[in-house]
């Protein structure tokens, strides 16, 4: 599932990006929590031509929570995809043109 897209009828968490609050799908991690399963983050930084680098990094084994825990852990773990998103997007800004309507200013 796609961590970084939000379709108008998605579920969001409010997570910090860049300094400005930004609404992050809650599906993916909703799932990760429910289904108890790892969640890996992906991306493909083009670096021209036919080049890409490709990470791959396990924001966490298996959330392991209670029903009780888990709205918290889901607002923890999309914090963590947004932190890496940065990370990433610092790495390579003109790769992330076609996100949101926030990036543009």
């Amino acid at each position: 599932m796609l961590g970084d897209r939000v379709a108008e009828s998605d579920k969001t968490l409010r997570c910090d990006v860049f300094g400005d609050t930004a609404q992050l799908p809650k599906g993916p991690m909703l799932l990760a929590v429910t289904l108890n399963v790892p969640v890996i983050f992906f991306c493909g930084l083009y670096r021209g031509g036919n080049r890409y680098d490709i990470h791959f990094e396990l924001l966490t084994e298996a959330p392991n929570c209670t029903r009780k825990e888990r709205e918290e852990r889901i607002q923890a773990l999309t914090e963590h995809y947004s932190q890496r998103l940065q990370y990433y997007a610092r790495q390579a800004p003109y790769n992330w043109f076609n996100f949101y309507d926030y990036w543009a200013s």
